[in-house]
């Protein structure tokens, strides 16, 4: 095969900025580094975790500018659909250069949200899509992501899923001390925390607590959660505590429920992480998720919103023994291995490079 020789990646996610797709980008630029002379432009978050800027995003696409005039390279890949003028510039050099952008999900439906900034975005994105959808390759998270590309009018989609690492674990046996449950995600309505605590916990047995980490986007989500005893909610755990966490939980839940479109989950890092790290994970069988989850075989998906299915899946698996339990993780990590592993997304974005129109 003809791998490409000289890739350059531009991305504006880089850390210590903290979340997916600053994840996305350093563990997919490690292994593409690996496999084709890489360079990598990036942008450094705030040392805070925060993403940078505006006036740094600014200069910094600016100076992508430049660089991507004075370099002649194979396949120019841009981070995010919101450095499409970058595809712009590198098409309008005339080059025979391969032009491909990653696309998550929400970068495509934020425009749909109400307010200034959001119709704003959706302007720039649809004119991103009329200057640059027909002459780049856009690389979707997920399938769901994809058909949103698609309806915002790209035309040259292709899907390669997030990664994530594998590494040996011991399995703990739940019944162990004191049971729990645990959600680890951002504090928004869409992803059902507080849907899970006000409508599935009261069907579960008392001794059953919640254990909720994550950041507080929405004080409505945080104050359902405060209200009951039986949940325990911490803003943040260091990584080292977060693997404690799945592999010693009785599930580790993605409960999320739908959002009438101005908001969505791309793929469901959040997911794979839970079953790599020992988790027996349950989530809700909508948008990105559905890529995400192997039914019965990483974890198992769930009708969204029906608290009744929820609880009594949580009560089958309490009744599991430790043998079946360590057969499903096991089972499950092989094949999160096989198949999202980051070296096999690696090998996918780079299939992605060469292929299509």
């Amino acid at each position: 095969m003809n791998v490409p020789q000289r890739v350059l990646f531009i991305t504006r996610k880089w850390p210590p900025a903290i979340g997916g797709m600053e994840t996305y980008a350093v563990k997919l630029s490690s292994e593409l580094a690996t496999r084709t002379r890489l360079e990598v432009r990036a942008l450094p978050g705030k040392t805070s975790g925060a993403p940078p800027g505006l006036l740094r995003l600014l200069c910094f696409m600016a100076g992508s500018i430049v660089v991507l005039l004075r370099k002649r390279m194979d396949v120019i890949h841009l981070g995010d659909l919101v450095m499409w003028p970058l595809a712009l510039v590198a098409r309008l050099k005339g080059s025979s250069q391969r032009i491909v952008m990653t696309a998550y999900g929400l970068d495509l439906v934020f425009g749909r949200r109400r307010g200034i900034l959001p119709w704003l975005y959706g302007r720039y994105l649809a004119l991103g899509v009329r200057l640059v959808g027909r002459s780049v390759r856009i690389i979707a998270i997920s399938g769901p992501t994809a058909c949103l590309c698609k309806e915002a009018g790209f035309t040259d989609v292709t899907v390669v899923t997030l990664g994530v690492d594998v590494a040996p674990r011991a399995f703990s046996d739940p019944r162990h001390g004191e049971p729990f449950i645990l959600f680890v995600g951002r504090l928004v309505k869409r992803k059902g925390a507080a849907w899970f605590a006000n409508e599935v916990m009261p069907l579960l047995p008392g001794n059953l607590r919640l254990v909720v980490v994550g950041k507080c986007w929405d004080r409505n989500e945080l104050d359902v959660l405060r209200d009951s005893p039986r949940i325990e909610y911490r803003e943040f755990v260091s990584s080292e505590e977060l693997l404690a966490l799945r592999s010693s939980a009785l599930v580790v839940i993605m409960p999320n429920i739908p959002s009438g479109g101005v908001d969505v989950e791309g793929f469901g890092l959040t997911a794979l992480e839970a079953a790599a790290d020992g988790g027996v994970l349950l989530a809700s069988g909508i948008e990105g998720i559905v890529d995400a989850v192997i039914d019965h075989t990483t974890g198992f998906l769930l009708p969204a919103g029906d608290a009744v299915r929820w609880a009594e899946k949580i009560e089958e698996i309490r009744t599991w023994s430790q043998e079946r339990r360590t057969a499903f993780i096991r089972g499950a990590r092989e094949v999160i291995v096989s198949l999202y592993s980051w070296r096999v997304v690696a090998e996918r974005t780079l299939e992605a490079y060469r292929s299509g129109s």
